[in-house]
């Protein structure tokens, strides 16, 4: 056989183009970028998979970006421009590292600029948008009020002194991480966190709610931890009440996604206009910010039956937790008729249709799990005897019997739900009620295989200790073991550093430290590293 007559090698350029492009959009932007310097006809094929997602994590980035979009632009004869095919567009910007390498800030009405610009070119584009090591009184965060940021659908803003970070539960709308502060005493750096717009007030959140500035946005962080560690729940702010227009909150009524974590802005009237408002929201987190236990009463009662992600972390140094704790038990005399928040009930009356929830307060106690007329049965059984626990859950005398708790609810749900179809079979004869119990049933199946399927999950972290004297933290690990199958739990108890997993009817030891450490109040100063490489897009 001759030497001409002979295949050529195998290479990118000669495969098909399905499986060649299904190995080019499975390939990180680095790997594409280097594969683009290979030969033309890869340039070419890569063109796709390389702009599909893009992550920019500089102004000096975004104005080679723009540029880029602008030289391979192409326009119809309508007049509409088309450039690249940009399906999401993850841009990060930390306004301290331009300002101090350009000698200018970043204003707003630039950024909003060069958005409107990719919007253009790409109608049907999405924008996750970063600003990192900002303030609330630094640009470009000051000004938003006065620009339109379109196609942006997702918004975190870092407005204190300590990283946002990505939790192993997820807490992050990005998979990405938010680089730590490198030096906070460089020159151009703003950092003033608590001058006189760090209160709550109209202004700071109609930006936000308006719909006007941001048209699209469905997923919204605001993250305002400072160095000192959250001092909101004692610092006075949530007295001024903050009224909203009706044009104020046009874009709540699209809002999927609110974190609000250490945001001193952040109070009861804010909460309420976001509860109203916001139809659609599925998925809340609220971290150390100074929202009265009244407050969040409400929200339980009105939001939980439509939330499928909730994570609530009340300040340790909560006084809105320390007073309901104080009305709850038997300390002291209480007003007659006085109406006590107490959060714990509402988990277990609304919050079934939770996939992730997740509560770090300083009391907890059972009424997660068990109502009223399952405590006076467990009462008639022995429980709990001569068990008794100290302020912070732990037992000072005697032992829990687990098995005679799990046993007596065990047997209390399955009487209750054979009674319950019982009484229907006995009640309705005809087929229309044979068919809501076999509908019924069905419904259970289904909601089961949802449960394993989506993985649903449940995390405790008592802080202090119960709600109700006597109470302890043994009595919710075995509550938790006579939960609905399928999800699971996660418990830990601060005072006594101790921490279960709770799965079906397994209950395993796992590591306080690894699972709770990010709960606890941080001591001391964080060795800063810079991760701005490491961003990792959508």
């Amino acid at each position: 056989m001759s030497e001409s007559s002979r295949d050529p090698p195998a290479s990118l350029a000669t495969l098909p183009t399905e499986i060649a492009d299904s190995i080019y959009y499975s390939l990180p932007p680095a790997s594409l970028c280097a594969l683009a310097r290979v030969s033309r006809d890869i340039y070419a094929a890569v063109q796709g998979p390389l702009y599909r997602r893009p992550v920019i994590d500089s102004y000096r980035k975004l104005q080679a970006f723009i540029k880029t979009l602008n030289h391979v632009a192409s326009w119809d004869k309508k007049g509409d421009a088309r450039s690249k095919g940009i399906v999401h567009l993850t841009l990060m910007i930390d306004p301290a590292k331009e300002e101090s390498t350009a000698g200018r800030p970043l204003i707003a009405v630039i950024l909003a600029r060069m958005i409107r610009v990719i919007a253009r070119y790409n109608e049907n584009v999405t924008i996750s948008l970063i600003i990192t090591h900002s303030a609330c009184d630094a640009q470009p965060v000051r000004s938003f009020e006065s620009e339109e940021f379109p196609r942006v659908t997702s918004l975190i803003l870092d407005l204190g002194g300590e990283s946002v970070t990505q939790s192993s539960s997820g807490s992050s709308s990005l998979n990405s991480v938010i680089p730590v502060r490198r030096n906070i005493h460089q020159r151009g750096y703003n950092y003033n966190t608590t001058g006189m717009r760090c209160v709550p007030n109209a202004k700071f959140w109609t930006r936000f709610f308006n719909g006007s500035c941001f048209p699209d946005l469905r997923r919204l962080e605001l993250h305002h931890k400072s160095r000192a560690g959250p001092s909101y729940g004692d610092s006075g702010l949530e007295g001024e009440p903050i009224l909203f227009t009706e044009l104020d909150t046009l874009g709540l009524a699209q809002i999927e996604r609110l974190v609000v974590n250490s945001v001193p802005e952040f109070n009861d009237s804010v909460l309420m206009a976001g509860l109203q408002h916001a139809p659609v929201l599925t998925d809340l987190q609220i971290e150390n910010c100074a929202v009265t236990y009244s407050a969040l009463d409400k929200l339980l009662l009105h939001a939980l039956p439509v939330l499928h992600r909730l994570v609530l972390r009340v300040s340790p140094q909560s006084r809105f937790a320390r007073h309901a704790r104080e009305a709850l038990g038997y300390r002291g005399n209480r007003a007659s008729g006085e109406e006590i928040p107490h959060l714990c009930p509402h988990f277990r009356r609304h919050g079934k249709n939770l996939k992730h929830f997740e509560l770090a307060a300083p009391y907890i106690c059972g009424d997660i799990f068990i109502d009223g007329h399952e405590k006076e049965k467990l009462r008639e059984s022995g429980h709990p005897g001569t068990l008794a626990g100290d302020d912070s859950g732990i037992i000072v005398q005697g032992e829990l019997d687990t098995t005679l708790v799990t046993g007596v609810l065990k047997r209390i749900r399955q009487t209750r739900d054979t009674d319950s179809v019982g009484q229907r079979l006995v009640e309705g004869s005809n087929m229309e009620e044979d068919r809501r119990i076999l509908e019924r049933e069905r419904a259970m199946r289904t909601r089961k295989a949802t449960i394993e399927k989506e993985g649903w999950t449940r995390r405790l972290h008592v802080l202090d200790g119960m709600c109700i004297d006597g109470a302890t933290f043994e009595e919710l690990t075995a509550l938790a073991n006579v939960e609905e199958n399928g999800i699971t739990w996660t418990l830990g108890s601060l005072p006594e550093r101790r921490a279960f997993r709770v799965i079906g009817s397994l209950i395993e030891t796992v590591r306080y430290s690894h699972e709770f450490e990010r709960d606890r109040p941080r001591r001391g100063r964080r060795v800063e590293r810079d991760l701005n490489d490491e961003l990792i897009g959508q």
